[in-house]
């Protein structure tokens, strides 16, 4: 279903198998959060806490999970859909409202330039002021959307698209379905430096290694990552890295990771499967995070962390750890004004006994 498609109350209730509470002829001509949405809007509300803001709302009408309790029901002209879960029902729809997607013809613009000694499918696209390296593979499909940089011996896999102003640097390798954003940099040099022999500067320790991104990966805008010193950075197949993140060289990254925006990951770390690392978090050189882990925003994580743990804090520790020290870090104030009542009340009883 296209988004010129028109939608009612009744069309996204029979397509999502919600319970219909109100008008099925109403018209939706687009989906919003309930504070922001207008007439014509469909909006959700997945939790009791919004629940009190749908008599405000502008909305026309509003998926709710079900269990949760509306302060009445719809007035005329609006309506209630009831499905299991409000979030992932307003997700599912989100196609139906989608833009067309861009359609690029397949060849190569007049203004990239392309090496003689590359190879790029047939029904590839290379956009406008691009730039195919030497030896460098762009596979079936592939979109170089435009102001994209290929360096030597690159890959770039079947069906993945690279937006402007991507860098992809020498010996770097793409897998197929990837989505990469503007202005991502895979294949920088690490960042190695040691003293010179008479200490007064620092000399770079040379990287000649690449980087390897699997299959079905998405990586934010302006997300950099680092080639290996020797071998490969590698960023395993299905997972998600957001905007601006730093993953440094010889990194390891799993099936299935989610890394959140702001995250700086030193070298030479692995984590494993299925790992969540949320935003703003700094992981230090060497640390292997483990399968199904969850590093909460902000950690500062210092240490391994075991298989399916949850830590946050600074140092990063064990969630019910670090929530106990929290709470008692809360209750420090109150504690530190108890015992200086306390120390009124001995000191002059101390200095009587002295005399």
């Amino acid at each position: 279903m296209s988004a010129a498609t028109q939608h009612t109350t009744g069309s996204i209730a029979a397509m999502l198998g919600a319970e219909l509470i109100g008008p099925a002829e109403l018209a939706v001509t687009g989906l919003a959060t309930i504070d922001q949405a207008e007439p014509g809007h469909l909006t959700f509300i997945r939790s009791a806490t919004y629940a009190d803001r749908w008599p405000g709302s502008r909305a026309t009408a509003t998926f709710v999970s079900r269990g949760i309790d509306l302060p009445a029901h719809p007035a005329a002209g609006r309506a209630v859909l009831v499905v299991p879960d409000a979030e992932a029902a307003i997700q599912d729809l989100i196609p139906a409202f989608s833009p067309p997607a861009p359609q690029y013809p397949a060849g190569v613009h007049p203004t990239a330039v392309v090496d003689g000694s590359a190879r790029v499918a047939a029904d590839a696209w290379i956009g406008p002021y691009s730039v195919v390296g030497p030896g460098t593979v762009v596979e079936e499909g592939a979109v170089l959307v435009a102001q994209v940089y290929l360096g030597a011996a690159a890959r770039v896999g079947a069906g993945t698209v690279l937006h402007p102003g991507v860098r992809l640097l020498d010996r770097s390798e793409i897998g197929a379905r990837c989505l990469l954003w503007p202005n991502v940099v895979v294949g920088a040099d690490g960042f190695g430096f040691r003293p010179s022999a008479d200490g007064q500067w620092l000399e770079k320790v040379p990287h000649i290694g690449r980087v390897v991104v699997e299959d079905d990966v998405e990586i934010g805008a302006n997300t950099s990552i680092d080639r290996g010193k020797f071998g490969a950075t590698r960023i395993g197949a299905g997972s998600k890295i957001d905007n601006h993140c730093q993953i440094a060289h010889n990194c390891v990254i799993g099936r299935s990771v989610i890394v959140c925006g702001m995250t700086g990951i030193a070298g030479s770390v692995s984590i494993h499967d299925g790992a969540v690392i949320a935003g703003h978090v700094g992981i230090a050189d060497h640390v292997v995070i483990g399968a199904g882990a969850v590093v909460a925003a902000k950690a500062g994580v210092i240490a391994d962390v075991p298989a399916g743990a949850t830590v946050f804090g600074t140092p990063a520790g064990p969630h019910r750890e670090q929530m106990r020290s929290f709470a008692a870090l809360r209750r420090l104030p109150d504690a530190l004004r108890r015992l200086e009542q306390l120390e009124r009340m001995v000191l002059p009883l101390s200095a009587e006994e002295d005399r």
